[in-house]
């Protein structure tokens, strides 16, 4: 398995056309768990909302969003926690304080007895927005299709290169006009990940509606015969290999940066 991880710290500028959306790295953290008993999901919700009440008063710069699983075949966790921040300064930051400051504020703010899931295990990865055509936020639904798919380098692959190819994809997307309502992230383990993991990262596809996402879906026909005319999924094939794909619902709680 390889990781490459060189672009993280470089300025993602590939000639991309000014139309395209910015690509932009973050922090991440996955938290794999149980709905502890007599507990349900929207207590989940609440006791991750509070949270956010502490971040606010501290100034801290954290999102946090749930995933349950739908399409995911076989797995141990009834839902997953995920954690992100602008960048590793602020991710530090934020644990620095959930560590030495939140459980005496929690003592005296929470109105919870204990946690709603029950944590398994957990990875933080490194991320990127690849791509993605974004809609307002009035048209977004409050839980949304979510795709996962694990993917490996092959031999003369890279990050850099994937990158260069999702600009390309979405100035082709915009061209054709009826591909909106989306966003493509790419992760790659950072610390947490088990030594027999076989992956160096995983594409994380997210639908903001049911709509567009059916919408995209009506308009493949165009979009496979564009990819195939124009090379990119010959150009993906030649950088990685990806394995099936599982679908989860999201909900996207809150960000403290752009909240």
């Amino acid at each position: 398995m390889r990781f490459i991880y060189i672009f993280l710290f470089s300025v993602l500028s590939f000639g991309i056309v000014a139309e395209t959306s910015e690509q932009y790295t973050y922090r991440a953290e996955f938290f794999f768990g149980d709905i502890q008993e007599g507990k349900s999901y929207e207590d989940v919700k609440a006791q991750n909302m509070e949270y956010k009440k502490f971040l606010e008063e501290k100034g801290l710069q954290y999102g946090r969003s749930l995933f349950v699983p739908i399409w995911s075949g076989e797995r141990k966790y009834d839902i997953i926690e995920y954690g992100y921040w602008p960048d590793g300064e602020e991710q530090y930051k934020e644990w620095g304080a959930y560590m030495n400051e939140y459980p005496a504020w929690a003592a005296e703010n929470s109105e919870f007895d204990g946690q709603a899931v029950e944590t398994k295990r957990s990875i933080s990865m490194r991320g990127v927005r690849a791509r993605g055509i974004r809609i307002p936020q009035d048209e977004r639904d409050r839980f949304k299709f979510v795709d996962f798919q694990r993917c490996s380098f092959v031999t003369d692959g890279t990050m850099e290169n994937l990158l260069d190819l999702n600009a390309r994809v979405e100035a082709s997307e915009i061209e054709m006009g009826n591909r909106a309502g989306y966003g493509v992230h790419y992760l790659m383990p950072y610390r947490g990940a088990s030594p027999d993991t076989d992956y160096d990262f995983v594409i994380m596809r997210h639908y903001y509606s049911a709509k567009k996402r059916s919408d995209i879906v009506a308009s493949y026909p165009e979009y496979r015969d564009m990819m195939n005319e124009k090379g990119y999924w010959d150009e993906f094939r030649a950088n990685a290999n990806c394995g099936s794909q599982s679908t989860y619902r999201v909900e996207w709680l809150y960000n403290t940066f752009t909240d």
